[in-house]
């Protein structure tokens, strides 16, 4: 009984709660459509720096709305607690180490610890892009880098789109995949699942009038358009998004070593 007063006391203490917006301004206008509604959440303060030097004790794994991985409450040897995103094949009352320094022990799963001890050719995930800024990169349900090589002050990181990433030594990361893979597999089944999530039924173009759309109008149904197009004139179909200019300059940036 202990314990969980224990536990639950702390869990209060990392959280606060979320305001959400509905897709509204600051002066109350709708300017992004189909948010609104939805079950209420609860933020966690999640620790993505990692550098105390001292091993932890998983006493709690529980699931966080606001993001698609499993979360883990630590307690570290110096009586201080935090939320973590876990690795695949974590589990309670593991043993987990966070810190810029190399530890003792062998390194497993759930380390965070800077990618010059990484093993090459081993999974990564929960990645510093610059040192001391926190990570931000491999952090979602199942996603991890392949370390494939160390050269100078810099690491090659393979990313799942086949993308390669040179990085600082010195930035940390966790050994392992993310955790929580079942996620890719979750289905909504029925609408009132979707409202829970936070999203509202979107009116089809068809559907609506002339004025209000460039599909809308005419008698009965209307057959589909030859070029469709958004509420605001634009193709949404067909037409990339993205500006592959980006694309062509940190290809460059970002070309194998062997090349060079």
């Amino acid at each position: 009984m202990i314990v969980y007063y224990f536990v639950n006391k702390i869990k209060k203490r990392l959280t606060r709660g979320l305001k959400l917006t509905g897709g509204r301004n600051f002066l109350g206008r709708v300017c992004v459509r189909g948010q609104g509604g939805g079950n209420k959440r609860l933020y966690r303060f999640i620790d993505f720096f990692r550098r105390l030097n001292l091993k932890g004790k998983i006493i709690n794994i529980l699931y966080d709305p606001n993001r698609s991985a499993q979360i883990a409450l630590v307690l570290y040897l110096n009586s201080l607690c935090s939320y973590i995103i876990i690795q695949k094949g974590i589990f309670l009352n593991d043993i987990i180490y966070s810190g810029s320094k190399l530890c003792e022990e062998p390194i497993n799963i759930g380390f965070s610890l800077p990618l010059t001890y990484m093993p090459l050719f081993s999974n990564v995930s929960n990645i510093e892009l610059k040192p001391f800024s926190g990570s931000s990169m491999c952090r979602a349900a199942s996603t991890s880098c392949l370390l494939i090589g160390k050269v100078k002050n810099k690491c090659i990181l393979k990313l799942n789109s086949g993308w390669e990433i040179h990085l600082s030594l010195n930035n940390i990361a966790s050994l392992g995949i993310m955790s929580d893979k079942i996620y890719n597999n979750w289905f909504i089944n029925k609408a009132g699942k979707n409202r829970n999530l936070g999203w509202k039924p979107r009116v089809r173009g068809v559907a609506k009038n002339p004025c209000d759309h460039p599909h809308g109008g005419g008698n009965g149904k209307k057959t589909k358009p030859i070029v469709p197009t958004n509420a605001w004139h634009t193709v949404f179909k067909w037409h990339p998004t993205k500006d592959r200019k980006i694309d062509y300059l940190k290809r460059r940036k970002f070309k194998n070593l062997n090349e060079n």
